[in-house]
């Protein structure tokens, strides 16, 4: 679904969306599914100006978890559930985006289970 509000400096702007993971234990790595625009993107350069980003969970996540948001280029950490970031400036619009998700520390965690994992991306 490509958005009609656009960042200054975009000409163009794609937003999808998955469900987000769900986390069992502490200390190993989360991954979201791929997170890709659909369909056909419009003629450009095809290059990032801005991502925002909104990630959420069913119930509150422990305080320490550490979002993450991926491309194949790099990955941010995300400085709270929602956001936006000029880190992926420059990269490729036609690639996706994972979210990272991890809990520091060993064991078990009740399990938290992911709602929604969302980006927009914006480029030109």
């Amino acid at each position: 679904m490509t958005r009609t509000t656009l960042e200054l400096g975009s000409r163009h702007a794609w937003n999808a969306s998955v469900v987000g993971p769900t986390i069992t234990g502490r200390g190993q790595r989360t991954l979201s599914a791929p997170i890709q625009p659909s369909g056909m993107m419009p003629q450009s350069e095809g290059v990032i100006t801005s991502v925002r980003w909104r990630y959420s969970f069913v119930r509150v996540p422990p305080v320490d978890l550490q979002a993450y948001l991926c491309n194949a280029e790099r990955c941010v950490l995300l400085s709270s559930p929602e956001g936006k970031t000029d880190a992926f400036r420059g990269d490729d619009a036609a690639k996706g985006f994972v979210f990272a998700f991890r809990v520091p520390g060993q064991g078990i965690l009740p399990a938290l289970q992911g709602r929604s994992n969302e980006v927009t991306v914006n480029y030109r």
